[in-house]
């Protein structure tokens, strides 16, 4: 039993919590709860859009209804990932990390949905508010106009290039692994890795730069006529950022990995390297958790260098503080996974 794909994931999960212990939650992680899932139902992200304008806003399958949500548990997510930020900034970034987790289960993995999508252009909707001529009013177009509306109102207009790139890279990657799907053939590992840095939907986490005392609170609160600026991070605190990225979406394919094989679906870090190094799927399991662990280690040095040089501003620390929180916390996002696991094959011998 100890090669059985819930076996396995029992293994992926004792590591992740080895390498991020629990630690602490956000005060009001139940009042954050409750208000993602009354904000997705609101804006048509909970199931069916009523809107009907989109292809592929729901799948239906029932796998992104309010049961989805209540499994994934987002607003709890958030306040593990988030535990001191302000609450505004807390709710606001589970919105967004709602309608991401949306878009990706029922729209980012199907060619055909996503293109219908992108022609509509979501990171300029998120940019500028408004839905393009003839763009229709379906739930995740008008969902990225009030996210939009809520950054604004909370001084962070300054920031929305930045969200909105991170959207654009997000969706570009998604449609670069449509081949993949479509042939069946994983990619080698690391054309993978360098998609996976943003297919993992980890963008949002640049929401806490609305939060006081992060670089963000540098930047214009109004587009100047020469047009907005990003928020001024360096490189080297956007490349801490994306290797949280690539970490949390290593721990989404170590927990997912068993639903995608079963589906079929080449495009999973687990897959890539069985493919890459003709391994057996345990093996290859196994070599997926060491390369989650090797790319955790390396977060950890990041860091630390980071916080030891004595030119980084207090407000660049807050930043680098802020991602490792975020880090340590999103190895709670791996619990649904779990639970749904054990609800749904409790006895397949699960470790």
């Amino acid at each position: 039993m100890r090669d059985t794909p819930y076996a396995l994931a029992a293994y992926a999960r004792r590591h992740m919590n080895r390498l991020a212990p629990a630690a602490g939650d956000h005060p009001l992680a139940g009042e954050l709860e409750a208000d993602v899932r009354s904000w997705a139902v609101g804006r048509g992200l909970s199931g069916a859009d009523p809107a009907g304008g989109c292809p592929g806003d729901d799948r239906g399958d029932g796998s992104v209804g309010s049961g989805g949500l209540e499994r994934r548990r987002i607003g709890r997510l958030v306040g593990r990932c988030m535990p001191g930020a302000p609450v505004g900034v807390a709710r606001l970034t589970a919105r967004y990390l709602a309608w991401v987790f949306h878009f990706d289960d029922t729209v980012a993995e199907y060619a055909d949905r996503l293109a219908a999508h992108r022609r509509w252009d979501p990171p300029g909707i998120l940019r500028s508010g408004r839905l393009p001529a003839g763009a229709p009013a379906c739930a995740h177009l008008t969902s990225l106009v009030s996210v939009h509306d809520e950054v604004v109102a909370a001084g962070g207009t300054g920031l929305l290039p930045l969200l909105a790139e991170g959207l654009r890279r997000y969706a570009e990657s998604c449609a670069r692994e449509a081949p993949w799907r479509e042939t069946g053939t994983p990619p080698t590992l690391a054309e993978y890795l360098a998609q996976r840095v943003h297919t993992s939907g980890g963008h949002p986490l640049y929401l806490h730069l609305l939060a006081p005392g992060m670089p963000s609170d540098h930047a214009p609160r109004a587009a100047p006529p020469t047009g907005t600026p990003t928020a001024p991070l360096t490189a080297p605190l956007t490349g801490l950022a994306e290797l949280a990225f690539l970490i949390g979406g290593l721990a989404n394919d170590l927990l997912g990995h068993a639903a995608e094989q079963r589906q079929g679906d080449p495009v999973n870090a687990v897959t890539v390297l069985a493919h890459e190094y003709g391994l057996p799927v345990p093996e290859a399991y196994r070599a997926a958790v060491v390369l989650h662990a090797g790319h955790q280690h390396r977060f950890g040095t990041e860091c630390a260098g980071l916080l030891a040089d004595a030119a980084l501003s207090e407000a660049e620390r807050r930043f680098v503080r802020a991602v490792a929180g975020w880090v340590a916390g999103s190895a709670a996002a791996v619990e649904p996974y779990w639970h749904h696991l054990l609800a749904t094959h409790p006895t397949r011998g699960t470790g």
